[in-house]
Parts: C-alpha cells; structure tokens; sequence
C-alpha cells in the first residue's frame, strides 16, 4: 500500500463528510449529532490535510513561487487575495447575510411563548373589623371562568367565626348561551351556589358588593379571630367544586399555603400577615 494513496483517499473521504454536514449545518439542521460529525471529520481532513502538505511540499512550493525567480506565482497571490477578503468579511461580519441564508431552508419552529405576565386584582372587606390584618392571594387555573368563591374564618374546633369574602353578585353564563353568544349577566349571589359555605354560615350574609373577580386577585381582609383557626376557601366554577384551607398557627409565621385535595381550580393559594 502506497501511504501518499491513502492519505489522499483519507482526505477525499473526510471533505465528503464535511461537505454533507456542512450543508446540513447551513440550513440549520443543528441536530446534536451532525455537529459531532462536522467537527470530528473537520479534526480528520486537517490531520490528514498536513500529512498531504508535508507529502507535496516540492509542488506547493512550485505552485506558490517561480523556480528561477523565487517571486510569488500569480496564482498564489489570486489565492491569498481571496482567502483575506473572506477573512476579513467574516470577521466584520459581512458576510452573516451569506452565512444565514440557508435559514429560509430550515424547517419552521413554534414561536417560543413569552413568559405569562401574571397580575393579580386587589380587593378589600371587612375595613371596619378590628382585628388581625391579612392578605389572600389567589391565583386560579387557566382554564377557569367565572368563577364563584367564597372565603371564611373556623375556630380550632371548625366552627364558622365569620366571612372574609362572599359575593353578593355572581356573573352567569350557560354553555347554551355562550354557544349563542350572549354576554354573560349579573345576578344575586344564591347561597345555595356554595353548598359547604352555606352549611357553615349558618345564616351569614354576603360582604362584598361584587362578584368574583374573573381574575387572580388579592384580598386584603381582617379578622377576628385569634389562631389557631382555619382560614377555608369554597370554589366554584362551572360544574366543579373545591375546598381549600390553611391552618394558622401562633408559632410566629407569617406566611401561610392554603392546601387542597384537587389543587385544578386555585393553582396558588397564600396567606400573608
């Protein structure tokens, strides 16, 4: 076997590879293992690259330089000329219109979401109560519409102390209505809407003048009630009914999570002191 043949067959081979990963990369099919490829093949044609150098220096030699002259072929300066103005156009970037035009041949990806904005709507009850001073926050899940809560107090022994939000109004809409579509319409909050709250409420009434707010909201409240207690959450929307409740303790802590078996229709329930 003649080394100068397999060097240049080598050589022949990895160009190859390099052309095919080359284009790949061009219209920017970055798949993890056409870069592996691309960069060992661009290892291989360089190491084997030097050895075809070091194996045909007399003729480079040839090629660069006049035997009795010893002044640079005009085929060399050609070469150098173009091998500089493409340096210098890559390094300024001129040339990036030319390097990311194979992006029109990319196959088209999802727009990447924004990051959601998160707002939250800020209400007040029970300004005149003397007592202990609250926010609730409540984020609701994303698939929940119009929906219906109710917010109240529970001594250690889960007996209703008071209300800290329960609407007079609620907003209705049906499927039939939406189907139709109808704007959907302000009623009188019905008690029976909120089955637990009813039942714990024992007669209480509503202390907020609104509806729910279709929106995460924050509650700025006060209370009675002196911990332990309960701070429990009825929601409702649509067909679906939820029950949510944080138990505050007198250990110092300021912050607390309202908890719940389903956790679909308040994704974020906090308490803060």
């Amino acid at each position: 076997m003649k080394k100068k043949n397999i060097i240049s067959l080598a050589v022949a081979f990895a160009f190859l590879a390099l052309s095919i990963t080359g284009i790949l990369l061009y219209i920017k099919q970055k798949a993890h293992v056409v870069e592996i490829t691309h960069t060992i093949f661009g290892l291989t044609f360089v190491g084997f690259a030097i050895f075809h150098i070091l194996n045909n220096w007399s003729s480079i030699t040839a090629y660069s330089k006049e035997r009795q002259s010893g002044k640079f072929q005009k085929e060399f300066l050609v070469a150098a000329a173009v091998f500089g103005l493409l340096l210098i156009g890559t390094f300024t970037e001129l040339l990036e219109p030319v390097a990311e035009a194979g992006r029109i041949f990319a196959p088209a990806r999802p727009k990447e979401q924004r990051a959601e904005k998160i707002s939250f709507e800020q209400i007040e009850t029970n300004k005149s109560t003397q007592g202990t001073a609250m926010n609730i926050i409540l984020q609701k899940g994303k698939e929940v519409q119009l929906p219906i809560i109710a917010i109240w107090v529970e001594d250690s022994t889960h007996q209703f102390v008071e209300n800290l939000f329960v609407p007079s109004k609620v907003v209705s809409l049906s499927e039939e209505e939406k189907k139709e579509g109808k704007k959907p319409q302000l009623q009188d909050f019905q008690v029976n809407t909120l089955p637990t709250w009813q039942t714990k409420a024992n007669g209480a009434k509503a202390n907020y003048e609104k509806e729910t707010p279709n929106e995460n909201f924050i509650l700025k409240t006060n209370t009675v009630a002196k911990a332990p207690y309960f701070i429990m959450i009825e929601v409702k929307s649509n067909d679906k009914t939820e029950m949510y409740e944080a138990q505050i303790a007198a250990d110092g802590n300021t912050v607390f999570k309202l908890k719940s078996k389903d956790n679909t229709l308040i994704t974020r329930g906090i308490i803060e002191f």
